[in-house]
This record gives C-alpha cells, structure tokens and sequence, in this order.
C-alpha cells in the first residue's frame, strides 16, 4: 500500500496539471486576456446567453440560414454560430482583427475547408485568403473547444491568439454585448459613419468609452458608458451628447421628415442622457426593423 501512495499522488497531481492546462477560460476577462493588442477596440459576445435570452433571434433572424454562403460553409465545416458558437472577444487595430472563440468545432472539416479554398494545414493550424484583398484568415486549435483565428497581411498572426497574451482587463460590463473602444479610436473620423461623428468627437477626450447591447422588453437597447476625467468634462459631454441629439431632431423638422427607425438617424434621435458623477450614461432603443436592415433583411 506505501508504495502505491507515491503512484497514486502521481497520477492525481498529473490529472491535476491536466485539467489546468486545458481549462478554458470562464470569465469575460479571461477570454479577451487570450487577446494580443489591448490598445485596440475590444469587442467581447456571450452568443450563448444572447442565444438563452432570445437576442440572438432578433439579431440573425432567418437571413443568415438563407444566405447561399453561409449554408456552404455550415454545410462544410458543421459550424452553425447559431446553435454552436458559445463566447467570442475580438480586437481589432491597424487593419488586423483578433479573434478567441469558444464553441463546438469539428477540427478535421475545418481543416478541409481551408483546404478547399486553397488554404495550407500543419498540425491543427491553417492559413487561406480573406475576401479583402492582402488579408489572409489564419486559425488553429487553442483547446479542444477554443480557437484562436486572426485575419491580418501575416500568415502565423494567429498564434499571437494564445493564453495570456495580454492581462486581464478588470472592467466588464454587465451586457451579452459590449465594446471598449480606446479614446483614441474616435479621432479617426473618416472610419465612422457620418452620423455617428459629431457623437464619437464629443468623446474624444474621455478616460473610458463603453457600447453594450442589453434586451429591452420587445426590443433592444444601445447602452453608452463614458467615464470622463472630471464631474466638469462629464457635464460638458452630457451638453454635447444633447445638443448634438437636439440638431439632428432639428434637421429632420425641417426636412419635413419623420425619424425612421429603420435608419441609423431614427435611432439617434431617439438617445437620452444622463449624468452621474465623473460618467455620462446613453441609452439608445433598437427595433428589430433597424437589425433587418443593417443585416440586409430589408433587400
């Protein structure tokens, strides 16, 4: 019996190490800590409770399932994101864009999709064009149930999707849905939609910008968090948020014009703000007519 102890703790320490290796990230922090490039916008999706909540319905419908495409690729790679993507955490910065996704993979038909399509495999890991022009989409197996893919000009940019490549950031917001997005990003007016322009110029010089998605009743709500560096830059943003709400509502008085909610200028118009202390809170409510037609379920 004493010389089975040694083996037994042996094993129990090696199954142990096992499951700490091969543990998957639980938190939203511990996913986008696989992320490299934490100075870029960080995008961060819990599908699974999207999917629970029936958000996700209201967000995909049925034109994904529709689309030509997107049955090919389900078709071959046995990946549906509407049953088996679980998490994702993206970021993106300088025309590259990160990925960490969480899910239920065939790793083999992955394989022979990139393969298909004119891409290269070694040992879990592949590499095949993107639909824009010098950017290659490279993935590979982080664990049994988590993949790292990275779409970027250099084709081993994947593998700088890895356990912690970053440390974890503290701040997660309480939403199936939400985005950091750096101060920094905003003053790069040309990459914005023109109606979003006056807004993202407001908050040029906050310490913090937070977009998140979160259900409301029948339909959903845009959700803007901004931390400011004074009670006084909060209140001079929640002025500008106002007033820049206030001229578009103007602008379509006197266009004769009624706010579509099918529209990005429907649903600014339609923003409210508040103030509580150093942050300035938005709320914004999106109908599933403005998701229709952003998707392309108006065509």
């Amino acid at each position: 019996m004493r010389k089975l102890f040694p083996v037994v703790l042996l094993l129990l320490l090696a199954a142990a190490l096992y499951l700490f290796l091969n543990r998957g990230p639980h938190t939203p922090a511990e996913l986008a800590s696989y992320l490299p490039n934490k100075d870029g916008t960080l995008l961060y999706a819990d599908v699974d409770a999207m999917r629970r909540s029936g958000v996700l319905s209201v967000l995909a419908g049925a034109k994904a399932a529709e689309d030509t495409d997107y049955k090919d690729f389900v078709q071959q790679t046995g990946f549906d994101y509407r049953h088996d993507l679980d998490r994702l955490a993206a970021t993106f910065r300088g025309g590259q864009v990160f990925f960490v996704v969480q899910g239920r993979f065939d790793w083999d038909k992955f394989a022979a999709y990139a393969l298909k399509h004119g891409g290269s495999c070694k040992s879990h890991y592949c590499v095949t064009d993107s639909s824009t022009p010098r950017r290659r989409v490279s993935f590979y197996k982080l664990g049994s149930r988590l993949m790292g893919l990275a779409i970027s000009p250099d084709d081993m940019a994947a593998y700088q999707v890895t356990r912690n490549a970053s440390k974890a950031n503290p701040f997660t917001p309480d939403a199936p849905v939400w985005m950091l997005v750096p101060p920094a990003v905003l003053k790069d007016q040309d990459a914005l939609p023109a109606g979003l322009r006056s807004f993202a110029l407001a908050m040029q010089g906050a310490d913090r910008v937070v977009l998140a998605i979160a259900p409301e009743a029948d339909h959903l709500k845009l959700v803007l968090d901004v931390r400011c560096p004074s009670v006084d830059s909060a209140s001079a943003l929640l002025v500008q948020l106002e007033s820049t709400t206030n001229m578009l509502r103007k602008l379509l008085q006197r266009e004769h014009q009624e706010p579509n909610p099918a529209d990005l200028s429907g649903v600014l118009v339609a923003g409210t703000f508040q103030r509580d202390d150093r942050r300035v809170l938005g709320s914004w409510p999106i109908q599933k007519v403005f998701v229709d037609a952003i998707a392309g379920g108006g065509r």
